[in-house]
């Protein structure tokens, strides 16, 4: 591994690593106000700590976004490059994004037709 990179990866694993282990105390020291306010409507308290992996996408990201990583890295065997080089980084990266780009129209999509579905609904029982 670069010797370069291994600082800025340690950073990385720190920082996010301690904000995860913030934001666990908050929501707890959070929901625990809440329930010591005695307020008990089930879909506020869901709705207010919904995990993000709940998210009905969720699975759709993830593969979308290793689909890609995988591919940026066969397409990366088939690219010369130096040792130095910051190519393959900038390859692996573009392939990543492009993961989440297409996960986002598709997400986006979905969205669009849904609202357009519920408006053109609506506007018939007028």
């Amino acid at each position: 591994m670069n010797v370069h990179l291994v600082p800025i990866l340690l950073t990385g694993i720190v920082f996010f690593t301690v904000a995860y282990i913030i934001e666990t105390i908050l929501k707890y020291r959070l929901r625990s106000r809440i329930v010591a306010s005695g307020l008990t409507d089930e879909r506020f308290i869901k709705g207010l700590f919904s995990s993000r992996a709940d998210n009905k996408a969720s699975s759709l990201k993830w593969g979308l976004i290793l689909l890609f990583a995988g591919i940026g890295l066969i397409v990366l065997e088939y690219v010369p490059y130096e040792y130095d080089s910051p190519l393959p980084y900038g390859i692996e990266g573009t392939f990543i994004a492009l993961g989440f780009l297409i996960y986002f129209f598709i997400v986006n999509g979905k969205r669009i037709r849904q609202t357009h579905t519920e408006h053109s609904s609506t506007e018939r029982d007028f």
